[in-house]
């Protein structure tokens, strides 16, 4: 049996070691004995607190304390690849977690952590021509990137409410958004960011100043385990936190890697003494591994960690190397840029790990797709770049982006599941449309968007016109982020009608953008982009409360029965967390439960995730009513809606303005009232504008009515006194 290399008999409980004498109880001690080996889940791609080489040989800080525990203790750790889905029964460890990623219940955080992390604010100094940012305070109404899942987002958000958040899911995304000028500020870890500046050579990025904030790194050990853990935490404290003997190992310099090679000098010098032979011997393997950790810097520095496709930095060498070959040849290069649709809701819903698996899958059929000498690049998050050169005419890039998009419409079979993506495709040519490579990425991306407004699962070329678009694109994102900051949003209402009675005691809140220089803007044209840059959550949210403040008032000026409809973006349902406090904010407000219907599309029920079905069913029991918008419009099965208790249908305004007695649209809305009733829901018509549509409708029994005969949509004020004349003209006939 092993036993601590500082104990001197199995009587004495007490370990020497270079870290101080550490007192170890009797059943530790046994529990050594009995265990010299542990397993130890390491993630692979968390550097430099530990990652794992191409040798398939863990790295970092979290592995060095292991070492050193290691020794003291004599325990051999054995590295197991991290993975949130591994076999709980198959780890012991897990070598390195914060509060806020501890995924696994039946591990418990040692509570002395082994290392603490700063975060420091980052700028892109090619840019930063502003004032000087030194401090968070000098953040304020500036545009920041934040790692979503990371505690520094929900500090900032607490402690500094006027700086916007921009949540990203790798530093990649933060780097590219601030090379592009999307945000001001990067505002991470700094050990992490540090290291990536140089290993990905990361020129334009400067560290300006610290925050207040930092994190705990910490190992965690099973539940059932607790000699184990006890053990742990005694020999983390004799090591302590931070300790500088090993975090020398990996300061953030150009030369840090040479500090890799110091183990092999060590036992260089060793071998000296058994002679010449083993001397060169040794020599030879000095050599070889030193072309071999240059080798594995120069990779890191030019591939992607998880797909192992050139990263953006290689990239931009590939581009302007296939710039320089066509200028001699008097050829063109193509530039394909690929964005996954939907992937976000993939990764939201299913996970992490399903979403990197997704993203190397992805990699693969696209790489299939292109010719050898084509360059595939990983351009961050779910984006793609393919580099052409030597093609005939535009057909030819025609034809490869028309089989990728085939390849990635095909299921993706990951953990058992089936998952279904599509992909948009914006194209450009050197020298046709640019001869500055920046412009020519900048286009694809352009025209990538522009496949995405089309209708997405499709591929545009860039024209010119696109750029005079992405500009007001642009200028209209960062109006909407000074909308939401100015607070320059209004909450209009088109009240409902009941057609039996001409009762009115619903209302649809409509959200208005009162811009200060364009004036009153329709949610046509905002929401849609706020969806795509994040943004929705916070107007969302804006939009209920505002609703709370009004229908307080209408219950207390006009009648306790009014009803008000809210409408919900599927992207909502991603962060159900914001959703589910609504039923906090109806108590507190002290509004029942039965004042909200919550409008939503007839596709976010069509395949319901868990979490849309758990959400809804949690606001259901708070008394909120659901409607279905736009009905008839998409896949029009009252038989499924019928399963989610849906009290409201809502028959698209396309088939209202249509309608004539025994017509095509009549016939459907007849036929869709009927069902509807029979299976419990009542039916509200969109879009009434004539008096023989609202006659029509009421012959077929349909129970409420909305459109500008009723009335237009009203700011609160102009819609309150048209309520009590309506009331009024009620009380004379």
């Amino acid at each position: 049996m092993l036993i601590p290399v500082g104990i001197k008999s199995e009587d004495s409980l007490k370990v020497n070691s270079k870290y101080g004498d550490i007192q170890l109880t009797p059943n530790e001690l046994a529990w050594i004995k009995e265990h010299p080996e542990v397993r130890v889940a390491v993630k692979h791609g968390w550097m430099p607190i530990e990652f794992k080489l191409e040798s398939d040989q863990h790295r970092g800080i979290s592995v060095d304390y292991l070492h050193a525990l290691g020794t003291i203790f004599n325990i051999r750790f054995i590295p197991i690849d991290y993975s949130e889905s591994m076999s709980i029964s198959s780890v012991d460890v897990i070598s390195g977690v914060v509060s806020s990623n501890l995924k696994h219940s039946e591990f418990k955080k040692q509570p002395y952590p082994f290392l603490n992390v700063p975060f420091a604010i980052y700028v892109n100094k090619k840019l930063n021509d502003g004032p000087e940012v030194t401090s968070m305070s000098d953040l304020d109404d500036k545009r920041v990137a934040v790692f979503k899942n990371g505690p520094i987002a929900k500090e900032i958000a607490n402690n500094y409410p006027n700086i916007k958040l921009l949540h990203v899911d790798i530093a990649d995304e933060a780097f590219e958004e601030l090379r592009l000028g999307r945000v001001d500020a990067y505002v991470g870890n700094q050990i992490i960011i540090d290291y990536h500046i140089v290993v990905h050579r990361l020129n334009f990025v400067e560290k300006v100043g610290m925050t207040p904030f930092s994190t705990d790194v910490s190992m965690a050990v099973r539940g059932d385990l607790p000699e184990l853990a006890s053990i742990l935490d005694k020999g983390l404290q004799a090591i302590g936190k931070n300790n500088q003997e090993i975090l020398e190992k990996w300061q953030i310099t150009d030369s840090h890697y040479s500090r890799w090679l110091i183990p092999i000098i060590i036992i260089t010098s060793l071998f000296l003494l058994v002679g010449l032979i083993g001397v060169f011997k040794l020599k030879q393997t000095l050599r070889r591994q030193r072309v071999e950790a240059k080798k594995t810097i120069w990779h890191q520095a030019n591939y992607d960690y998880l797909t192992d496709l050139p990263n953006r930095h290689l990239l931009d060498t590939r581009l302007t190397q296939a710039m320089e070959k066509a200028d001699e040849s008097l050829s063109s290069v193509g530039i394909l840029f690929i964005d996954l649709d939907n992937f976000k809701q993939v990764n939201d819903t299913a996970g992490h790990s399903i979403g990197d698996k997704l993203i190397k899958e992805a990699a693969g059929r696209i790489t299939h797709c292109v010719r050898s000498y084509d360059t595939v690049a990983r351009f961050g998050g779910d984006e793609f770049m393919v580099i052409m050169s030597d093609f005939d005419n535009e057909q030819a890039l025609e034809k490869t982006s028309q089989k990728i998009l085939v390849e990635i419409k095909k299921p993706f079979q990951i953990g058992g599941e089936l998952f279904y993506i599509s992909a948009s495709i914006g194209l450009t040519i050197y020298p046709n449309d640019t001869s500055n490579p920046e412009a020519l990425i900048s286009y694809a991306d352009q025209a990538m968007y522009e496949a995405k407004k089309l209708g997405r699962n499709r591929f545009q070329f860039f024209k010119a016109s696109m750029q005079s678009d992405s500009t007001k694109r642009l200028e209209l994102t960062n109006d909407l982020r000074n909308a939401i900051a100015h607070q320059q949003f209004e909450l209009y209402y088109q009240p409902i009608i009941s057609l039996s009675t001409e009762e009115i005691l619903k209302a649809e809140a409509l959200i208005r953008w009162n811009h200060p220089v364009k004036g009153l803007i329709s949610p046509i044209e905002f929401i849609s982009l706020a969806e795509e840059i994040g943004l929705i959550d916070e107007i969302g949210a804006w939009v209920f409360n505002q609703t709370l403040r009004d229908i307080k008032h209408i219950h207390t000026q006009y009648s306790t029965e009014f009803q008000i409809s809210v409408n919900v973006s599927p992207n909502q349902f991603l962060k159900s967390e914001r959703l589910l406090a609504w039923k906090a904010l109806l108590a507190n407000q002290g509004v029942a439960g039965r004042a909200i219907c919550i409008e939503i599309t007839e596709g976010l029920l069509l395949q319901p995730s868990v979490n849309v079905v758990n959400t809804i069913s949690d606001l259901r029991e708070a008394g909120v009513q659901f409607s279905i918008d736009d009905f008839g419009t998409g896949y029009s099965a009252l038989a499924y809606l019928n399963k989610f208790d849906i009290e409201y249908v809502k028959i698209d305004q396309s088939f209202t303005q249509n309608l004539q007695p025994n017509n095509y649209d009549a016939i459907l809305c007849e036929a869709i009232i009927s069902m509807a009733h029979k299976l419990g829901m009542k039916v509200i018509a969109e879009g009434i504008e004539t008096e023989a549509q609202q006659n029509l409708l009421n012959s077929f029994a349909c129970d409420y009515g909305q459109g500008y005969l009723i009335s237009r949509p009203k700011s609160f004020n102009d819609f309150m006194q048209f309520l009590f004349e309506m009331r009024s003209k009620q009380s004379l006939n």
